[in-house]
């Protein structure tokens, strides 16, 4: 369809976006629409012929061009003065006022264009007709255009054409925006009759340069009013088709390409197209659920088998794990023998404020009044590998805050190998100085569970007692560290 829709639109172009010879050289169908009925015609640069009948083939309608003209016997026409509007509120505006302009139209159908535009009004004429006629023309003709007949008549320069069309003589006014004026004239022609019309002009009269005659005869066959007269040669067919092949169709469009497509057919053709993808959608589920059973039941099996041997590795595995934590755990310096070493190493009145153990690294921060004899002590310690000082003591009154780096050995005296991971002990605020002695277990520290026993052997019987190593990455805080 959109492949479709792009053909049409560079065959539009080619052809202008008007009038003369259709998509890819076809000529325009026309039905011209008259009281006494309908006649047919072709009408492309090369002239204008007789068609057989208003069929159009599929193609031709959605890629041709076939006008409806609605004739001047069956067409009504009023100017009228309008507010200045838009196109789109003046088509409402009509549309409530054609009723009682054409009252003799039971059921009228209009066209109106905007003949001139003022500051302070616009001035709009007005075309109406019988909606049924068109509606019965239309059972019989497909048509994507509709043009009353005075809208074809278009010239280079303003002119006048007068032709005769049964017993009635209609005189047309028109230039190169198209529709001027409009007259029907006595019978037979006259002179008078001709500068009626042309004074019914106004201005534009002084703009006529002639006035073509169709078919009609004036006796003395000089100007009119200083306007040479053209006579145009009666082929037979209606003169306003003349002038179809310079105008401009779009403003007369009725429907669209897609509108010459049968609607039904297309809806039948997708309910078809839709039952039968539900019927191939429920094969093709029926077939999805017998596989999902199978791979269900393979899941299951293999599942059941991984669970047996996941049984029979669970004893092994379990004891490799206890062996390999207590081997890792080894590696960590114990945080209460820490705590040992650090009472031995403080004289009476010193005391610790933050104190962070990272594997075998001890970073504390001490108050003393003699930062050196501790560090004297620390270093002396067999427990301790080196003792850095990390910045500068600052003084507080009496005492000294400085920081210090202990590096620990592999073996703390007094505690058990198997510690925990890197802990994290923290004392927020300064506390009593230090105790002279430990006794039993610091009533106002939280020490994380410890891991009783590395033997794997005795998984399940926790010993009597707890090692001093506390859990890995544990932080210990406390008001009172000694």
């Amino acid at each position: 369809m959109k492949a479709l829709r792009e053909l049409l639109k560079v065959s539009h172009k080619q052809s202008g976006g008007s009038g003369g010879m259709g998509h890819f050289g076809q000529p325009l169908t026309v039905c011209y629409a008259r009281g006494a009925g309908c006649n047919f015609y072709n009408v492309s640069k090369a002239g204008i012929s007789v068609a057989l009948s208003g069929n159009s083939s599929l193609v031709n309608k959605i890629m041709g061009k076939n006008i409806l003209i609605v004739g001047r016997e069956l067409v009504y026409y009023w100017r009228e003065k309008y507010p200045p509007s838009v196109q789109k509120n003046l088509k409402g505006i009509i549309s409530n006022d054609v009723a009682e302009m054409f009252p003799m139209i039971a059921n009228p159908a209009f066209h109106f264009n905007v003949f001139e535009s003022h500051a302070n009004y616009t001035l709009v004429d007005i075309w109406a007709w019988e909606r049924r006629v068109v509606e019965e023309v239309s059972k019989g003709f497909y048509s994507n255009y509709l043009i009353p007949e005075d809208l074809l008549f278009i010239s280079e320069a303003p002119e006048a054409t007068i032709y005769a069309d049964g017993e009635k003589i209609y005189a047309f006014a028109h230039g190169p925006n198209g529709f001027i004026g409009f007259r029907t004239l006595a019978v037979p022609l006259s002179e008078s009759g001709v500068e009626v019309f042309l004074r019914g002009l106004g201005a534009y009269r002084q703009e006529m340069r002639c006035v073509n005659l169709c078919g009609v005869n004036l006796l003395n066959g000089g100007p009119i009013m200083d306007i040479p007269i053209n006579f145009i040669e009666d082929t037979g067919f209606p003169v306003s088709l003349r002038g179809l092949n310079s105008l401009r169709l779009s403003p007369f469009r009725t429907r669209s390409w897609h509108s010459a497509v049968n609607t039904e057919l297309l809806f039948r053709a997708a309910l078809y197209c839709m039952a039968a993808y539900l019927v191939s959608s429920y094969m093709s589920i029926k077939k999805l659920d017998a596989s999902l059973e199978d791979i269900e039941r393979e899941t299951a099996r293999v599942t059941k088998q991984i669970n047996e041997l996941a049984e029979l590795q669970d004893k092994d595995i379990t004891a490799k794990l206890l062996v390999a934590l207590a081997k890792k755990v080894s590696k960590f310096a114990p945080p209460l023998g820490v705590i040992e070493v650090l009472t031995r190493s403080l004289a009476d009145g010193a005391y610790v404020t933050q104190l962070n153990i990272n594997n075998r690294n001890v970073d504390v921060s001490i108050v003393s009044a003699n930062p050196s004899e501790v560090i004297s002590k620390l270093s002396a310690l067999k427990e301790v590998e080196t003792v850095k000082l990390v910045g500068e003591p600052s003084r507080e009154g009496q005492t000294y805050k400085f920081r210090l780096s202990i590096d620990m050995r592999d073996t703390i005296a007094g505690t058990s190998n198997a510690s925990s991971p890197a802990a994290f002990i923290t004392t927020s605020t300064p506390s009593i100085p230090q105790a002279t002695a430990v006794h039993g277990a610091y009533s106002r520290t939280s020490i994380p569970a410890a891991v009783s026993n590395a033997n794997p052997n005795s998984v399940g019987t926790p010993r009597n007692t707890v090692n001093m190593a506390s859990s890995p990455s544990a932080i210990v805080k406390t008001n009172k560290l000694f």
